[in-house]
């Protein structure tokens, strides 16, 4: 069944446009467990270990969840930290040389 075009152009325009930011990072990419053996054993990235240290000095608390993943092309370490207040920390490390990035 043929649509007319107005109409057609009519249903194009009413969808909503998607929101993309000019400033926004690359997207990010976790590796999974043995990707992330991997690339500690080729010495790519620090261990995460190391990792979820740095980001307890940055944020202390207790380490929910550690994630290696890809940014662009660096490596990158996505902590999460609860403080004892219940409050949370997400704090993003430089894979190759576990230095602070962001904490928010």
């Amino acid at each position: 069944m043929p649509v007319e075009p107005l109409l057609a152009f009519a249903l194009l325009a009413s969808q909503p446009a998607p929101v993309l930011r000019v400033d926004d990072p690359a997207p990010v990419s976790c590796l999974s467990s043995e990707e992330t053996r991997d690339a500690v054993a080729e010495g790519k990235v620090i261990q995460p270990a190391e990792a979820s240290r740095k980001a307890r000095h940055a944020a202390p608390g207790e380490v929910l969840r550690i994630r290696l993943c890809r940014q662009g092309g660096e490596y990158v370490y996505l902590v999460t930290t609860m403080k004892r207040d219940g409050r949370v920390a997400r704090v993003t490390l430089e894979g190759q040389s576990g230095k602070v990035a962001t904490v928010r």
